[in-house]
């Protein structure tokens, strides 16, 4: 086989594989997800717990894992207008100065949009919006395995499934 058609296979190996990844990951979410108040969900890695907190005016708590790392959330409702209170969203990620940042990104998964900042400190910020309300998950991320789980479990966060009748 020459060169060309054996890389022509590979990329074809490696998109069946990631597709099918694609599959389990929107299909088998289901049955690993752990509830938030508020009607939310997030799928937690092994080892990961999630513990709720008392919030005043908005949904709070954190993750809890391995290496002693916590992951605070806070998620608040959006609304219109430069003035925010108490209880209401403001994305943490894009209201970072650009000073204090490694680096911002942004990607869009299943139609929900995540701001991802990495802070010179090695706090990372994760922000995202679901409707009429948002949410920050804040934590440190030291080394690239903890970056690497933390993104996995913040990415999967999403609204429960209506309930079948």
């Amino acid at each position: 086989m020459r060169g060309g058609n054996r890389r022509r296979l590979g990329g074809m190996r490696i998109g069946l594989l990631l597709g099918m990844i694609g599959m389990l990951g929107l299909h088998g979410t289901a049955l690993a997800q752990t509830p938030i108040v508020g009607g939310f969900e997030i799928r937690l890695l092994p080892g990961y717990t999630h513990e709720q907190l008392q919030g005043i005016d908005s949904i709070v708590g954190k993750i809890v894992g391995k290496n002693g790392v916590d992951v605070h959330y806070e998620i608040g409702v959006i609304t219109k207008g430069p003035f925010r209170v108490g209880g209401e969203f403001s994305n943490a990620a894009l209201r970072t100065a650009e000073n204090d940042r490694q680096w911002l990104k942004e990607q869009t998964i299943q139609g929900h949009t995540f701001q991802i900042a990495y802070l010179k400190d090695q706090t990372l910020i994760i922000s995202s919006n679901r409707g009429n309300r948002g949410v920050n998950f804040v934590t440190k991320a030291k080394d690239p395995g903890t970056l690497a789980d933390l993104l996995l479990m913040t990415l999967s966060f999403t609204e429960k499934p209506a309930e079948r009748k």
